[in-house]
């Protein structure tokens, strides 16, 4: 005798046609059904595209950082030209004024310094103009300030001035109020002195010397500096007046060399 039995309808294979048919058979169902499937997976694409718009945006804001920075830095070097133009402008009116005051009379050349000596920058520095220009050895060259040194060397379109901090520079000079005078001389350490001073000489600290004029390469009156320090020299025959230069040898841009012949 044959038993058969009865297969169990699998219930959860029930249920899920029983769901499915009840949301075929209402509308509004299959409707909320396709908005919360389209909800699922719309909020991982608008998380996606938001990450997305946020990585844009701080590259476009680099890139815009980038840009404001070189415009920053173009400005800065444009103000710095023209700030340094102005500063030129401005000392060589004040070269112009200084040679049309003082040398109305001598040939007088304004110049750019254009290198220094490669040894000591306190010896010799070289200018933009030589004998094209007019030139002449042992022209004696000048700041507003006062005295920087004499024309030794002349080429076609350069030429180089030894300073007067250099040794080997000798300038006639006198010394103010008391009118002594003597000879301005450099040394190795860059210092000015004026030797050969008389044992009675009434100088003070703070006198200023200027060019005495007995030289035909230097015109009288040049102001050079004033006595800083005062002694005795080492033979005791003349005193000697260390000077402070008015101009700063290291900061020299623009001379104008005075011609007096």
């Amino acid at each position: 005798m044959r038993i058969y039995r009865t297969r169990k309808f699998p219930t959860k294979l029930f249920l899920l046609i029983l769901i499915i048919t009840i949301i075929l058979l209402n509308p509004k169902l299959i409707t909320g059904f396709k908005n919360f499937t389209f909800g699922i997976l719309i909020k991982p694409l608008k998380a996606i595209s938001g990450v997305k718009i946020y990585f844009k945006r701080i590259k476009n804001l680099s890139e815009e950082n980038l840009l404001l920075k070189q415009r920053v830095a173009s400005l800065s070097i444009e103000l710095t030209r023209k700030k340094e133009i102005s500063l030129e402008n401005e000392r060589l009116r004040s070269l112009l004024d200084f040679k049309n005051k003082e040398f109305p009379h001598y040939k007088t050349i304004i110049s750019k310094i254009i290198a220094r000596d490669s040894t000591d920058w306190r010896r010799a520095i070289i200018i933009n103009k030589g004998a094209r220009d007019g030139i002449r050895k042992y022209a004696s060259s000048a700041t507003a300030k006062g005295l920087i040194g004499t024309v030794v060397e002349i080429g076609p379109s350069s030429s180089k001035v030894m300073l007067i901090t250099d040794p080997n520079s000798r300038v006639g000079v006198i010394i103010e109020p008391s009118r002594e005078s003597g000879v301005l001389i450099g040394s190795p350490e860059g210092e000015c002195r004026v030797i050969y001073l008389s044992l009675d000489a009434k100088i003070e600290r703070g006198d200023m010397v200027k060019t005495c004029g007995f030289s035909a390469f230097f015109p009288k009156g040049i102001a050079i500096g004033t006595v800083r320090e005062i002694g005795l020299e080492k033979t005791g025959l003349y005193k000697y007046a260390v000077v402070d230069p008015f101009e700063d040898m290291g900061r020299l841009e623009e001379v104008v060399c005075i011609d007096t012949d």
